[in-house]
């Protein structure tokens, strides 16, 4: 009976550690983000939302260039991918991913407090739509990019595999992650427009 045990909880999955503290990060920018947007909502929110009508007023007639907007999206998120596999190879990586987890949710944090404060609680459907179809590629991409972004910094410093065998392991997984996001980059050119022209007709 111990035997069984032992062998559930040997199969038992869990998410890595590098994983929860990506989500843990995340969610403490998310919170810092959501507060921030909130404190200086009377000093920015009067010129923003200004500009929110705007657009409002203008996407059901604006045309929209997907090529650009797509060249725009692989230039914001291709950013972000390759400066992750570039701190991989620093000292400062454990910082660096952190960081970054905390600045993305930052971000959707003061994106998801201006939703709400202008449509209140159904300004959470608007949040979605504006991530969605992309982030359900984008984050996975991230969570692989990063995790084995972690195993190369991890196996830099290991004496059994050189440099060259280590960044040929990790090859695979670079460029799925890099596949992902140059999907979620497509899905975001071309859905996500429409998407949001539905919200807010």
């Amino acid at each position: 009976m111990n035997d069984t045990g032992a062998v559930k909880n040997k199969t038992k999955k869990t998410l890595p550690v590098i994983t929860i503290s990506v989500f843990l990060f995340a969610a403490a920018g998310l919170s810092v983000g959501c507060l921030t947007a909130y404190l200086l909502r009377s000093n920015i929110y009067a010129s923003v939302f200004h500009l929110y009508q705007t657009l409002l007023s203008e996407l059901q007639t604006l045309e929209i260039n997907r090529q650009d907007f797509f060249l725009l999206a692989v230039r914001r998120a291709g950013k972000y991918f390759v400066l992750l596999w570039f701190f991989a190879f620093t000292n400062i990586w454990k910082y660096y991913y952190r960081l970054f987890s905390a600045y993305i949710g930052f971000q959707n944090g003061l994106l998801l407090t201006f939703c709400i404060t202008l449509n209140g609680f159904t300004g959470i459907f608007g949040f979605v739509c504006f991530l969605l179809p992309q982030a359900l590629l984008f984050i996975p991409a991230f969570l692989i990019a990063i995790s084995h972004c972690d195993h190369l910094h991890c196996g830099l410093h290991s004496i059994t595999l050189t440099r060259h065998r280590l960044i040929l392991c990790e090859l695979p997984y670079f460029l799925l992650s890099a596949a992902l996001v140059l999907l979620g980059c497509l899905m975001e050119a071309n859905i996500n427009p429409a998407l949001l022209r539905l919200y807010f007709r």
